[in-house]
């Protein structure tokens, strides 16, 4: 059952821990702003589709910034604790360190559904809006995200595309070309890539319609001058940790299944998978510092030892998860690499917990 003293311990982390999400969410808007002001005048795009447009990728800053805020917004919230002697009473009380430990893993399994859900279901959503918004705003081109793919209308053909990889190759491809608002062109593309000014087109099936006949032509490869803008392309496409892991399971599918490379893709599905994993490593990471600490250093010192260990699991998440690729680990163990890193250090901490 959840007692007072967990609730109170977990009041204290959760204000924290959002407020100090909050305020970085904010900053890096702020600074995003500023960079997106250099487009605006281009198209329709003023400064209040910037703002609105920098508004609209705020959960996914807050969803990136998620774990650095949790054990920054920690040490100072079981910090505050500690200063005012809170920490000591409970121990004189009777409570065990273990105890305590225990209200504070309960508070990370809130935090950590809480961060599933942003992940999950807000971000993806508010991204996609976000660069479709910006897109409209600067290329004045139409566009459609939905269930079924991406549509992008190009002159006098709308264009479905069911996969867009990093390196902006097309997947899954239909097209429907028209002429004063008749059909006269279907075609299925399996993949399409930019080569300078072309695309180079691979296994095609192009049926042409005519007041006569219907004629069916499967082709190998062709190369067309225009398909899709890359312009778009570049604006439409979301990073993959961005998607929803729905949304990367199924392309890592297609992948699979179309045999072509999905390393990337299912890097991107297991860095998903984990994320929320660090909220809890974050808030153990935090507890040797806080118990070590009690009545000693101050908010200031906090702040920046959760500065200092938020940069360092950043770099450090970053840095390991690109070696376990490079010397050909599989992307699930490239993905849970930092954590485990993070979570021995917490461990070793908490076992010297006096």
């Amino acid at each position: 059952m959840i007692s007072i003293l967990d609730r109170y311990i977990g009041r204290s982390i959760l204000l924290t821990s959002l407020l100090v999400m909050l305020v970085l969410a904010v900053l890096a808007s702020l600074f995003a702003f500023v960079v997106e002001l250099e487009d605006v005048g281009q198209g329709n795009y003023s400064v209040a589709k910037a703002a609105q447009y920098i508004l609209l990728t705020l959960p996914g800053k807050a969803y990136l910034l998620f774990a650095p805020a949790v054990l920054l917004g920690s040490l100072l919230g079981l910090g505050a604790i500690a200063t005012n002697s809170e920490l000591i009473v409970m121990r004189a009380a009777g409570v065990s360190n273990l105890r305590i430990i225990r209200a504070v893993l309960m508070t990370g399994a809130v935090l950590m559904c809480l961060v599933a859900l942003l992940g999950e279901y807000v971000m993806p959503r508010s991204e996609q809006v976000a660069e479709e918004l910006r897109l409209t705003a600067l290329e004045q081109r139409v566009s459609v995200r939905g269930r079924q793919g991406l549509w992008v209308k190009s002159g006098n053909k709308f264009v479905n595309i069911s996969t867009v990889l990093p390196d902006l190759t097309l997947l899954g491809l239909s097209v429907w070309e028209y002429d004063s608002n008749r059909l006269v062109r279907a075609m299925q593309i399996d993949k399409a890539v930019q080569q300078q000014d072309a695309w180079r087109l691979s296994n095609l099936e192009i049926t042409e319609f005519s007041d006569e006949k219907t004629t069916v032509t499967q082709l190998a490869q062709e190369t067309w001058p225009v398909l899709v803008s890359a312009e778009v392309l570049q604006s439409l496409s979301i990073d993959p940790e961005s998607l929803s892991l729905a949304n990367l399971r199924s392309q890592v599918n297609y992948l699979r299944k179309n045999h072509l490379d999905s390393e990337r893709i299912e890097l991107a599905y297991w860095i998903k998978l984990t994320s929320p994993l660090a909220t809890i490593v974050m808030l153990m990471l935090s507890l040797p510092f806080v118990f070590g600490s009690q009545r000693s250093g101050g908010t200031g010192q906090k702040i920046f030892i959760g500065i200092l260990l938020g940069i360092g699991y950043v770099l450090a998440n970053k840095l390991l998860v690109h070696m376990g690729l490079t010397y050909g680990l599989s992307p699930a163990v490239s993905a849970f690499l930092p954590l485990l890193l993070f979570f021995s250090i917490a461990i070793f901490g908490i076992q010297r917990i006096p």
